[in-house]
């Protein structure tokens, strides 16, 4: 978490909906409860994750937050975010400076220039990306998937130096020089996370040496990670997310599910992906040790130029984990395993504003594309919806405490 404050209310309120339109610095975000654990806990202490999809920086985003910074274009997920104890996205472009498709080139600055910082098919962004994300409160990446080589293996060695200089973790990809251990670790109050991405597909794109995790052709490896991972002395828990899917189908694949039940049998305690740049159902999948694991087959795009109902829709994965175990004399000594309490989404449509794309929160009973958004979640997602609005509200500070 890197000693960021986190004292923001997370207290489940049940009334109230959220407008959409850019957060307040004071807003707070609320969240209803889910109807029961999805697994026994040990105690009422829980870790909460956030998770969103694709950071997709077409054009129009780039130029948007080089002249204006990132910040506007996710405010309104801004509460969720400081909500939570631990953040994740999938970052879908390098960042390399000075790197060209071809090569190298004399580095424009915060500026969309098209040869250094350019979109699909071959994306590169300024570094002041990852310093929104940073602001943000993002503690976690994924640089595992179909544009990990977009910049070729010194774009991608490039990426995980211009995030380990702001301290955010990357999962999934690894220097070419380095020994392939893709995990990457956060620690939280709970014990220490382990995160590991994978990719089905690099476009195409040479990996001559053997950067990108794959998921399919490499699953052999990827499970047997997840494993040694889960059973690593220190762990608390394994989150595996993976790049995965038919781009715009709402329908997960039968591989992604065989896979994803694969992984939660060799430990992960929970599969989060993306890809598919829409979002598909979740569904709940037997682990080890009997633990029940959300399988969320796609969130869909977090922020992107893409356009399109079912493309500027996506969710929020909010889960809660939990010492695992009917009662403490359950759990085994050191740090305690963890397994999802509860889990569900809040949700995101990226509408198109006369200062560019913004995420909005759609509220129930929402008018226009916000309200056509949420129904399509509500289709898709019929279990899950925490009913999430911001409360703007000052809140007297015996109420923003985390308990």
């Amino acid at each position: 978490m890197r000693g960021r404050a986190r004292a923001l209310a997370t207290a489940v309120a049940l009334l109230g909906a959220l407008a959409p339109a850019a957060a307040d610095p004071a807003c707070r975000a609320r969240l209803a409860p889910a109807a029961a654990p999805a697994n026994a806990c040990a105690g009422a202490a829980r870790l909460r994750i956030v998770a969103a999809g694709d950071v997709l920086m077409h054009s129009n985003l780039q130029r948007q937050g080089y002249a204006a910074g990132f910040a506007p274009m996710w405010e309104a997920a801004r509460p969720f975010f400081a909500a939570a104890d631990l953040a994740y996205v999938n970052l879908e472009t390098p960042v390399a400076p000075g790197r060209t498709a071809g090569g190298t080139a004399p580095d424009p600055g915060a500026r969309f220039d098209g040869r250094v910082y350019s979109t699909f098919p071959l994306f590169n962004t300024h570094p002041s990306l990852l310093d929104g994300l940073a602001a943000l409160g993002v503690d976690v990446v994924s640089t595992a998937n179909n544009h990990a080589l977009d910049r070729g293996p010194p774009g991608a060695e490039a990426t995980l130096a211009q995030l380990a200089a702001r301290g955010i973790a990357a999962t999934g990809t690894v220097a070419a020089a380095a020994p392939r251990r893709f995990a990457a670790y956060t620690p939280s109050r709970l014990g220490r996370i382990a995160w590991l991405a994978c990719s089905f597909s690099t476009n195409g794109l040479p990996d001559p040496h053997d950067q990108v995790l794959g998921c399919f052709d490499e699953e052999a490896l990827l499970l047997a990670t997840v494993a040694a991972e889960a059973r690593r002395p220190g762990t608390a828990a394994v989150i595996v997310t993976p790049h995965w899917g038919v781009e715009y189908s709402h329908t997960p694949g039968p591989d992604q599910r065989a896979l994803g039940r694969a992984l939660a049998r060799a430990g992960a305690a929970a599969v989060i992906a993306t890809h598919p740049h829409v979002v598909q159902p979740w569904e709940w999948v037997e682990g080890s040790g009997g633990r029940r694991v959300p399988l969320v087959h796609s969130t869909g795009n977090f922020v992107s130029g893409q356009a399109g109902l079912d493309r500027q829709t996506a969710i929020l994965a909010w889960l809660e984990l939990c010492r695992a175990g009917r009662s403490f004399a359950d759990l085994p000594p050191g740090p305690a395993p963890l397994a999802v309490a509860r889990a569900g989404w809040v949700p995101l449509y990226m509408a198109r504003g006369a200062r560019g794309p913004a995420l909005v929160v759609p509220a129930a009973g929402a008018d226009g594309a916000p309200g056509l958004a949420r129904a399509l979640l509500a289709r898709l997602l019929p279990e899950g919806d925490l009913a999430a609005r911001l409360d703007c509200a000052p809140a007297p500070p015996a109420a923003v405490a985390l308990q």
